[in-house]
């Protein structure tokens, strides 16, 4: 018994109604079926049919939407969120669907299995559209997220595509290379540098397993150079706040003048310290973003190279400002944190002249033409660039640095004599190259963080995860996260249209499970 037949006796039945022969005999003719099965289906049929909307549901276009809505419910809520089949059993009957469909905890279970096995169907029916046309250059980041076991997880940065997604014993060189090996061997990827924490096995990956250059990761860079400095002084603002609070709490309830005259000076004297260090937490955060604002291809005033010999010049600025600040706040810690830094720099140099490497390489299989590939270099790439870092950042101080400099290069790019004289068709397919290569140069692994985060709400709400969870998982990130432009991970990196996952579960499933009732229900 499925909906299939149970429609055919309905559309028979209100046919045959209409024309006042609805009889079980005049049905079962109609349909092929027998008379005792007629007559069963016409008693689950009215047995159903207890509110104004169940009619709908047994129409092909309702059945159809039952099926939809009931499974969105189980894909969005009960795959992708991890909502439990209580839950979501709770939810439909609410909405009055437990006379239709079987919605009962283990049927959504069940439902929930098929789902994530028609998911992993949809994976293995892409593979052949996942296959590179031609060598394509890659970004990756990596790092690791810890439960019961270590999750590694290794993506394209800048598509957002998840390469390895994985449970492992630990987190070492080889556990990592051998977890790479499905898809970096044997595709012949060409990975110009990896972002990471700077982990040794994370550093041995990149230089020995995919041979290209180790670049830090600059939130975690920055992270450990400004937490010593930055803690000393939030604590000496708190400390200083807190007596001054005492101080005007003590002048509110002091009458007597000389006790006054005591308690205003020291009052003076909290806030003149106050006022030191605030402004030494204003020269940190300058300091900071003076550091944020090097770490770029391009200088941010004259949208000139970055080179490792100019980003060291850069940076040794508001490393001094920050070495003198440490004299006072963070002591010895601080100390050793800028000492660290300094170390680093180098390996930032090398992201950047990685990424120029490999913007060289490209744009001489675009055009050999030296006026186009200076125009290119000079004037397309940073407007681009920092039209991306100001769509990027939320600091309003640096968005603000941001689209200045892309203020100023669009004037640049506009009163270039190429600008002016390159036909719109040209000038478009620059502008597409141009901001695919600029997305390619990424200074953090800040989108696997995020992952991370997704990834650690989804262990908690379902206490863990099985291998098939976690690869399904994986494969609807790959394949049904979109960002605002509508595109997913797996269209940015193959340049390649899939189906719509939902849609192609839910035709690639059969039919919805019926209610489960007792016999004496209906039919006593």
């Amino acid at each position: 018994m499925n909906l299939t037949i149970r429609e055919r006796c309905g559309k028979v039945a209100e046919c045959l109604k209409k024309k006042g022969v609805a009889t079980i005999k005049s049905i079962a003719l109609a349909t092929g079926l027998s008379k005792s099965s007629v007559h069963r289906h016409k008693k689950a049929l009215s047995a159903r049919n207890q509110h104004s909307e169940s009619a709908f549901w047994e129409t092909q276009a309702g059945s159809e939407w039952l099926k939809l809505m009931v499974l969105g419910v189980v894909y969005y809520f009960g795959v992708k969120e991890g909502i439990g089949c209580e839950r979501l059993s709770e939810f439909l009957e609410s909405v009055r669907l437990g006379e239709h469909v079987g919605i009962s905890p283990s049927a959504i279970r069940g439902l929930k299995t098929q789902i994530k096995q028609g998911i992993i169907r949809y994976s293995e029916a892409q593979a052949e559209k996942c296959q590179q046309k031609e060598l394509t250059g890659i970004c990756v980041g990596g790092d690791e997220t810890f439960f019961d076991l270590p999750v590694l997880v290794m993506m394209e940065l800048a598509t957002g595509f998840i390469f390895t997604e994985a449970k492992c014993e630990n987190r070492s060189y080889q556990t990592w290379y051998e977890q790479i090996q499905q898809w970096w061997t044997h595709k012949g990827w060409q990975c110009h540098f990896m972002v990471s924490d700077s982990a040794p096995g994370l550093i041995k990956l990149a230089l020995s397993g995919l041979n290209c250059a180790s670049v830090p990761d600059l939130f975690h860079a920055l992270r450990g150079l400004a937490r010593p400095i930055g803690s000393g002084i939030g604590r000496q603002i708190a400390r200083l706040h807190k007596k001054l609070t005492t101080l005007q709490a003590s002048m509110v309830t002091t009458t007597v003048e000389d006790k006054r005259q005591i308690l205003q000076q020291s009052i003076d004297i909290i806030n003149q310290e106050l006022q030191v260090v605030e402004l030494a937490q204003q020269k940190y955060n300058q300091a900071l973003h003076a550091i944020t604002l090097a770490v770029h291809p391009f200088d941010i005033d004259t949208h000139q190279w970055q080179l490792s010999s100019t980003l060291s010049s850069s940076l040794n600025v508001p490393l001094t400002e920050l070495s003198t600040l440490a004299l006072n706040y963070g002591t010895d810690k601080a100390t050793k944190a800028i000492d660290t830094f300094r170390t680093q720099i180098p390996f930032l140099a090398q992201g950047i002249h990685a990424w120029w490497q490999w913007v060289t390489q490209a744009l001489a299989t675009q055009t050999h033409v030296l006026e186009i590939q200076d125009w290119v270099l000079c004037y397309l790439l940073p407007w681009f660039y920092w039209q991306q870092q100001a769509d990027k950042t939320r600091h309003p101080e640096l968005k603000q640095r941001y689209l200045q400099a892309e203020s100023h290069a669009h004037r640049m790019i506009l009163d270039h004599p190429i600008t002016q004289q390159m036909h719109e068709t040209d000038l478009q397919r620059w502008f597409v190259w141009a901001q695919w290569i600029c997305s390619k140069y990424q200074r953090t692994s800040s989108a696997i963080e995020g992952r991370n985060g997704c990834l650690s709400r989804l262990h908690h709400t379902g206490r863990g995860f099985s291998p098939q969870t976690l690869q399904v998982l994986t494969i609807i990130h790959n394949f049904d996260t979109r960002r605002t432009d509508g595109t997913t991970p797996a269209q940015r990196l193959f340049h390649q249209t899939f189906p719509y996952l939902f849609e192609w579960v839910v035709d690639d499933l059969g039919d919805l499970p019926l209610p489960r009732k007792s016999s004496k229900s209906h039919y006593s």
